[in-house]
């Protein structure tokens, strides 16, 4: 595709499909883009956009869809515009192999980590229930549609026997209408907005799979990208070593940052949202918040004193508190 056609395409909003698996490269993301948009919802900008990207793009349902998308771009490539347009939302960016997601940014790096769990799994299965998640079909569902049904119709259609169905989270999804995924990816997309993967089991004796925690198993750097530096005469533990430099580029709520950074450092979170209240401080209220090589001290810093909060760590729990509101 052309860049001129590229520009009648934003300019226009006319729908174009994705192109089929095999067109969808990383060149998709580097295209140049020069366009303008104003007062766009964010859900249709996210829709235009997937025939740029070559792939869907696909709005975490914590994402508000309603947004407005005012931008300007003038030779930026693809992959820079979704990140100024995720970022604007309070969202990031999340490059999976046949999809997009636009997330917030405290679940930045739990689809990306639990695709990369997916391939190990898939690469233990035997043949045929491999050949099988690899069936690639389109997906589509309409409003209000069950993220539980939909796997379980999925599951049901494909032989398939999944323990944990029934303990996906009740929720109702907008409506989507995908291009072909495979079945192990259709499953994943549906189940990644209620934060939930498959374990595959390659053991044919039991269930194919089990539906988890996105993160079961994982270590997803969230928000908090951190270098370890064990000291002379460690030995290998299995608990979470120290961290004492961090670079974070955050804008999301503040609960939900606090709790993925908590989540990261082995912290049990304690937000005193009854002194919140009383200063008038919302516990989603959006935080913005820029280090470099930071430490613990400086990162938490950064992230509550600008809101007039404080914070202190004792053994394993993080209390944070407006100032002023007395430690039990």
């Amino acid at each position: 595709m052309r860049l001129t056609s590229l520009l009648f395409f934003f300019l226009a909003m006319k729908c174009v499909a994705a192109p089929p698996p095999t067109e969808r490269t990383v060149a998709g993301l580097d295209a140049e883009v020069h366009a303008a948009w104003t007062s766009l919802p964010l859900r249709a900008w996210a829709e235009g956009a997937a025939a740029l990207a070559g792939r869907p793009v696909i709005l975490d349902r914590r994402v508000d869809p309603t947004q407005p998308v005012t931008i300007t771009v003038r030779g930026k490539p693809v992959r820079e515009v979704l990140a100024l347009v995720a970022a604007d939302a309070g969202a990031a960016v999340e490059e999976l192999d046949s999809t997009i997601r636009l997330v917030p940014a405290a679940a930045a790096g739990r689809a990306t980590h639990a695709e990369a769990q997916r391939r190990l799994h898939l690469a233990s299965l035997p043949p045929k229930l491999r050949r099988s998640l690899a069936a690639a079909e389109p997906l589509s569902w309409p409003a209000g549609a069950s993220p539980r049904d939909l796997v379980a119709s999925l599951a049901a259609a494909a032989g398939l026997e999944l323990e944990g169905i029934d303990a996906i989270p009740h929720d109702h999804l907008a409506a989507a209408e995908l291009p072909q995924l495979s079945l192990a990816e259709r499953l994943d997309l549906i189940l990644a907005d209620v934060d939930r993967r498959i374990a595959w089991n390659g053991d044919s004796a039991g269930a194919a799979g089990r539906i988890v925690a996105i993160d079961a198993g994982l270590s997803p750097a969230a928000l908090v990208a951190a270098t370890p530096r064990p000291q002379p005469g460690d030995q290998p533990r299995r608990t979470v070593k120290v961290r004492d430099e961090f670079t974070l580029r955050l804008e999301a709520p503040l609960d939900q940052a606090l709790a993925a950074i908590a989540r990261q450092l082995d912290l049990d979170l304690e937000l005193d949202r009854a002194s919140l209240t009383a200063r008038g401080i919302a516990p989603g209220e959006i935080v913005r918040a820029e280090v470099v090589k930071a430490s613990r001290d400086e990162l938490f810093d950064a992230i509550v004193r600008p809101l007039g909060l404080e914070w202190n760590v004792a053994g394993r729990r993080l209390r944070v508190f407006a100032i002023g509101s007395p430690s039990p």
